[in-house]
């Protein structure tokens, strides 16, 4: 039991410094700084011109990112209220053992999933 929570602090630590990170770099405006935090087939997969694209069009569309609150934490992924200057989105984010970004999503945020989320 007590392996079992320590492994799942680490865990949550190890998720906390990587969304604070990507939203570090997302407001920066420093895709090339995500992409260095990529596994290697996330890379193969969204390129660092295609990682340029879009953050790029990300915060045209929706401007910096003001917060990230940690709505639930999952196996494989956490979840976050990603709340940005244009809208509020959910942030999904999926790390590799080794501490690199597997996978993200950004999805509409949909309040009622978070009824304790409401006035935060």
């Amino acid at each position: 039991m007590c392996i079992f929570l320590v492994s799942a602090a680490n865990a949550q630590t190890r998720y906390e410094e990587v969304a604070s990170k990507f939203a570090e770099f997302y407001n920066q405006q420093s895709p090339d700084s995500l992409f260095n935090l990529y596994s290697p087939a996330l890379k193969e997969k969204l390129t660092l011109e295609k990682t340029r694209t879009v953050w790029e069009g990300l915060h045209v569309e929706y401007g910096d990112l003001k917060s990230l609150k940690l709505l639930k934490q999952d196996t494989g992924f956490n979840m976050y209220k990603a709340g940005f200057a244009h809208q509020t989105l959910t942030l999904l984010l999926a790390l590799s053992e080794d501490n690199l970004i597997e996978g993200y999503r950004l999805v509409p945020y949909d309040a009622d999933k978070f009824p304790d989320q409401k006035n935060r």
